[in-house]
């Protein structure tokens, strides 16, 4: 890669890197503020509700973004018309999705309350339909678009915090105290009303972010014209009918555990699940921003060689391995000490099902990675056929592996088909003649690790906040000591320095 693309890629990927650590954070610690200030079943009805809406928005956002990104990064001269079908053809899916979610919601939900927060989530389908981020990461300026995403979490992290400062659990309230069960009830009435809130504070600081990107949209292109052609949408289903069945198959993969878990289980149990969960989750949209920044990038310069596409699949894969193999090791080791610091005894046995979950973010992230990079190459019938294979065949597999071993089958049950994408990926670029060098890949971080487990196991007894410095730091040093900044071509693409000829 020349100088200005290396520059490009770093820049993008600092900015996005910096809003997603920023709102990543934030996400966690709302979700923990949320876990213990409700209580574990309270947290289980809007942690389902948030999901089952989560998947409908990612069904509207990725069965056209990605692909109109493709063309934007490609047709820079058709942003106004794009975004004008764009516009008119997912506010249009945005209302159908949002009219079933609240109908199907008004036959299964039994309480009003759940009812409700499940249609007020829902809100964030016309959110989703209106946002322009496409636009921005499409010509590649990803500082807007970062911006945006810290304003929408702070936002929501405020509202919340000031809602439900000091609000008593439920299941806090002795049996005894404040008139037995009617002072139970007037807590649980107590927390009622106020959860209601928490989508609505959402769905405000969503709107917020968005009115941003909006306003500088409108300084620089004229005012959209929503209009629905049939042309536009033949042209989308003819060009990126595949892109879409492989972004809508990665969306139901991403969530169809906790839904499984959601349909056969307590709401006590999908809270334990959902902690856990959610936390994986941070970790899994923390590392596709890589992908997002690199995407434009990488489409073009598959365009050009395919020595210039491997070298960047390669520094990305490096990157990736690096980062996220330390994190999921961590995580297994202290996983009892962690969920013992953020959460209560009401979520007991969720370590357990942080040690195991955390691994699908590795997992899943590279078996997307080579998805894009094959969407990118224009070669995405070659993976389509594994990803939707696995987004249909998860479902059953899931539920019977929760039905056989618990809550931690869910769980292994989307590692098993994570792993399978990850080989039949890797295969697939192979036949291709562009899979990326694992062997540059593994040896610095498998080390590292190594040496990372004693330290975090001798000082978690202390306190897990040293057992987290000191593994970090050990891990860092090793790395280092075995070269892992100086002699890999790696970490230069990605941060833009050039190599030394």
């Amino acid at each position: 890669m020349d100088a200005p693309v290396r520059r490009r890629i770093a820049s993008n990927f600092a900015f996005l890197s910096v809003a997603e650590l920023i709102c990543r954070t934030t996400s966690v610690l709302v979700m923990l503020y949320l876990a213990k200030t409700l209580g574990v079943e309270s947290y289980g009805r809007i942690e389902f509700a948030f999901n089952v809406v989560f998947w409908l928005v990612l069904l509207l956002r990725d069965s056209s973004d990605y692909i109109v990104t493709r063309e934007l990064s490609r047709h820079p001269r058709l942003i106004s018309p794009l975004v004008d079908h764009v516009l008119a053809y997912k506010s249009m899916f945005a209302l159908v999705l949002f009219t079933g979610l609240t109908f199907v919601g008004s036959l299964t939900l039994r309480e009003s309350t759940d009812r409700t927060i499940m249609a007020l989530y829902g809100l964030m389908l016309f959110t989703a339909a209106i946002g322009l981020d496409y636009v921005y990461r499409g010509t590649e300026r990803m500082g807007l678009v970062a911006v945006s995403l810290c304003v929408r979490t702070g936002i929501y992290a405020i509202g919340v915090y000031s809602l439900l400062g000091g609000t008593p659990r439920v299941d806090a309230v002795p049996v005894g105290l404040a008139g037995g069960a009617s002072g139970a009830t007037a807590v649980l009435m107590y927390n009622a009303t106020r959860v209601v809130w928490v989508p609505i504070w959402l769905t405000i600081g969503e709107f917020s972010g968005i009115a941003i990107v909006w306003a500088s949209y409108l300084r620089g292109y004229r005012m959209p014209r929503p209009r629905l052609g049939l042309r536009f949408l033949s042209i989308i289903v003819q060009r990126g009918r595949k892109v879409c069945l492989m972004q809508l198959s990665q969306a139901m993969i991403n969530v169809a555990d906790f839904l499984v878990v959601g349909f056969l289980s307590s709401w006590a149990d999908i809270g334990r699940y959902g902690a856990p969960h959610r936390l994986s989750t941070a970790l899994l949209t923390f590392g596709l921003i890589l992908q997002q920044a690199a995407f434009p990038t990488l489409a073009r310069l598959w365009r050009q060689t395919a020595c210039a596409g491997r070298e960047a699949l390669d520094s990305l894969v490096e990157v990736l391995v690096t980062g996220l193999l330390p994190i999921a090791v961590g995580c297994t080791v202290l996983s009892d000490s962690l969920v013992h610091l953020f959460l209560n005894t009401d979520y007991k046995g969720a370590g357990f099902l942080l040690a195991v979950g955390i691994w699908r973010a590795p997992l899943l992230i590279l078996a997307y990675l080579y998805q894009t990079t094959l969407i990118a190459l224009n070669r995405e019938a070659v993976g389509v056929r594994a990803l939707t294979t696995a987004a249909l065949g998860i479902w059953p597999l899931v539920a019977l592996l929760r039905w056989c071993f618990g809550l931690a089958g869910a769980s292994v049950g989307v590692l098993l088909v994570g792993l399978a994408l990850v080989l039949i990926g890797y295969a697939s670029l192979a036949r291709e003649g562009r899979q990326p060098a694992w062997h540059h890949h593994l040896g610095r971080p498998i080390v590292g690790c190594l040496a990372m487990v004693p330290v975090c196991l001798s000082l978690q007894q202390y306190d897990v906040r040293l057992a987290i410095l000191g593994g970090a730091v050990t891990y860092i040093a090793v790395w280092l000591a075995l070269g892992g900044m100086g002699h890999t071509r790696s970490w230069r693409a990605i941060l833009g320095t050039p190599a030394r000829s």
